[in-house]
């Protein structure tokens, strides 16, 4: 018994901070969730490229700034329905918003400017 009251002063504190939740740095806007399911069963998650879009033009109207790789996924999704100049357009604010990331997009930017004039010639 006289061990009990020690014993539960140092392992009250470690269970209440173990019970803390954690905030994370970005609103990712259930995009972990949305992906499995538009891998999962495409046809039923269609819509999930619309809301991750709108999710970021949530987070520019309250100034916030997205998850790296966001506006990247979004614009990939553009690029998937053809949507060449939007996706671009999403490319580079990936570039803008995250410079790290500026190599591998302005890659992509290029290779889509430069299939796009190929294809203009070619016509």
């Amino acid at each position: 018994m006289k061990y009990l009251a020690p014993a539960l002063a140092v392992s009250l504190p470690l269970f209440l901070v173990g019970c803390q939740t954690t905030n994370t740095l970005y609103d990712w806007g259930g995009y972990d969730e949305g992906l499995y399911e538009y891998y999962h069963d495409p046809v039923e998650a269609k819509e999930f490229p619309v809301a991750l879009e709108s999710h970021l033009a949530e987070l520019e109207e309250n100034g916030q700034k997205p998850a790296p790789g966001l506006y990247a996924e979004v614009g990939t999704f553009n690029l998937k329905s053809g949507d060449t100049t939007k996706a671009v357009a999403f490319y580079r604010k990936e570039a803008e918003v995250w410079p790290e990331s500026a190599p591998l997009m302005n890659a992509l930017i290029q290779n889509l400017e430069r299939q796009d004039h190929e294809a203009g010639v070619n016509n």
